[in-house]
């Protein structure tokens, strides 16, 4: 099939550190190269062949696919998916037009949901979920570090690293907290969190280069984010190495947790109202005993994730369109 994929132009292709939606795209796209698909990617991206096998073209704006010198690679396609946030009326009203929608972003009307929480939250119960996908090929399931707890992503009030740090402390287990601090995370909650860690000696690590490669050796990942998270990257690279999670009982995180029996789920009201019932919580993930649990967290984990699968399932949906 002949494919054109719309990238967010924010953040430059191929990605280097922080870009969730922009790697998953990237990550996409390859696959749909490797099997045989002739893609097109639209993006901040130079003009040209790209080492992915698919080939680039630079925009400078969402809007830019519709200029007089590109919009025949959306004519042309046998299937626009677009992975932008606001998806431009004019480009979904095209044939064989699909788009993958985050809870921040406008809808299509031809959407598809990376989870059955932003599809809730949209109130469209006949629209398609289909995750994002991962590379899994490679990725072993390490043995844990015992003791050595993560909270990972992008700096910012949303995503939780101070109830993170508020609920290691309380059960007495090491944490550290590591993401990005710059463009699009918040650069006075970084500073406040950098100084909890401080306070309660537990390891900051700013923008580190590669995010994933911190989770070999993890013995959990806690992710108590605070809002509908449409999807989460480091939670789904988290539970392909059979890492277990403790996240909020809202958003996707929940979904994959309870779908890979990979984790606990701390009701977010209790969490911040402070009750006893959610530090219960918190305390029996870091005591259970996950080694003999993650070869089965990480089989369901990538039944889900896998990039190949992923990719499938949506040339299926278009090929049927």
């Amino acid at each position: 099939m002949r494919l054109t994929v719309i990238v967010p132009p924010a953040v430059a292709l191929p990605v280097a550190g922080y870009g969730g939606i922009e790697v998953a795209a990237q990550d996409f796209a390859t696959e749909l190269a490797r099997t045989g698909n002739k893609v097109t990617v639209m993006g901040n991206i130079a003009d040209g062949r790209s080492q992915f096998g698919w080939d680039g073209r630079n925009i400078l704006t969402e809007t830019d696919p519709l200029s007089t010198d590109k919009y025949d690679l959306l004519r042309d396609a046998d299937a626009v998916i677009d992975f932008t946030h606001s998806k431009v009326p004019r480009m979904a009203r095209m044939k064989k037009y699909r788009s993958v929608t985050m809870w921040t972003d406008g809808r299509s009307g031809h959407d598809i949901y990376p989870s059955k929480a932003v599809r809730e939250a949209f109130q469209d119960p006949k629209a398609p979920v289909i995750p994002l996908g991962v590379p899994v090929d490679g990725i072993g399931i390490p043995e844990p570090v015992p003791g050595r707890y993560l909270s990972l992503g992008r700096i910012a009030p949303y995503k939780g690293q101070a109830d993170a740090v508020r609920m290691a402390k309380e059960a007495g287990v090491k944490l550290t907290v590591a993401g990005h601090t710059g463009q699009f995370a918040d650069a006075y909650y970084s500073l406040c969190v950098r100084k909890m860690c401080r306070d309660a000696g537990f390891e900051f690590v700013a923008d580190p280069p590669d995010l994933n490669a911190m989770l070999d050796g993890a013995a959990g990942l806690v992710h108590l984010h605070n809002w509908i998270e449409s999807f989460s990257l480091v939670a789904a690279h988290a539970l392909v190495r059979g890492i277990p999670i403790l996240t909020t009982d809202i958003g996707a995180p929940q979904e994959w947790v309870r779908a890979c029996d990979g984790g606990m789920v701390v009701s977010l009201e209790e969490l911040q109202a402070g009750r006893p019932e959610a530090s219960a919580i918190a305390r029996g993930f870091f005591e259970t005993n996950w080694a003999p649990k993650r070869e089965g967290i990480a089989k369901r984990a990538r039944e889900l994730f896998d990039i190949r699968n992923v990719a499938a399932q949506h040339l299926k949906l278009l090929e049927e369109a």
